[in-house]
């Protein structure tokens, strides 16, 4: 049977260590880390301390997302476009050093990214070569601008590369719901679930939106993806006044009368 994870953010602002541990105590077996260190100064942790707690707490780390506010520069000609690259490659290399497997990372950010280059789609060939010569796999997630995956993916065909199914942006932001799934069954490397109800990107609990969750489970059974189902359960405003228990609890039983039917 498939593993169960969730993000290690999930909307509520506690320690780290107490977070880990709700999430265990939750039922789930393993996590997507956020791989910056943004939040290093709050949290009190940076990112290669908190894999570390992660582990010590007995949860696996199934994918860890790399930081998106620089994903739009890597389609630009420019210094800032270098920089990204160079802090995305290293970040496939902190990855590898940390025994992490999979990277998940956006093609664009924002409604209005830059025009599609030449030099962007260079950048994510080294992305996914760099990748493959550190034994890690390179998720792109599907968000606003789907043209743009499906160009970088059908153009570059490393093994490394492949598709990071997310179901809430999918549901809300794709012209056809669940066609990415189905094109991209063979090089499904994570996928992030959550709930909606097709109008804004609420990330709730499977079974609470409008998501046809027969559909997701199908494909992703169908799929070459060997790991785990993976929640992003950060949608703590739609769910005032509860514990962060009673929080992990509806995103934990929701992705298991939706995901494992009868199993």
């Amino acid at each position: 049977m498939r593993g169960l994870g969730i993000f290690t953010w999930f909307g509520y602002r506690i320690p780290v260590p107490e977070r880990l541990r709700l999430i265990r105590e939750a039922g789930f077996d393993t996590v997507m880390h956020w791989w910056d260190d943004s939040f290093a100064e709050t949290d009190g942790f940076t990112k290669e301390a908190q894999a570390e707690l992660i582990r010590r707490e007995g949860l696996c780390i199934e994918n860890a997302h790399l930081q998106t506010n620089q994903v739009n520069d890597l389609w630009l000609d420019s210094p800032n476009g270098e920089a990204a690259l160079a802090r995305y490659l290293a970040d496939i290399d902190g990855l590898a050093e940390c025994g992490i497997p999979v990277a998940v990372l956006h093609t664009t950010s924002g409604i209005c990214p830059p025009e599609m280059s030449r030099v962007g789609i260079k950048r994510f060939r080294m992305l996914a070569d760099r990748a493959e010569q550190k034994c890690v796999k390179l998720a792109l997630e599907n968000v606003r601008h789907t043209d743009r995956l499906v160009t970088v993916l059908d153009t570059i065909t490393s093994p490394a590369l492949g598709f990071c199914y997310d179901s809430g942006h999918d549901f809300v932001w794709s012209d056809v719901p669940y066609a990415l799934l189905a094109r991209y069954q063979g090089r499904l490397f994570a996928v992030h679930l959550h709930d909606n109800n097709g109008q804004n990107d609420d990330h709730l609990a499977p079974g609470t939106g409008a998501i046809d969750w027969g559909i997701v489970r199908n494909g992703i059974e169908e799929s070459s993806y060997q790991g785990a189902y993976t929640l992003e359960g950060d949608g703590a405003a739609a769910y005032p006044a509860q514990t962060p228990q009673a929080h992990l609890a509806v995103h934990y039983q929701g992705a298991r009368a939706m995901l494992y039917g009868n199993e």
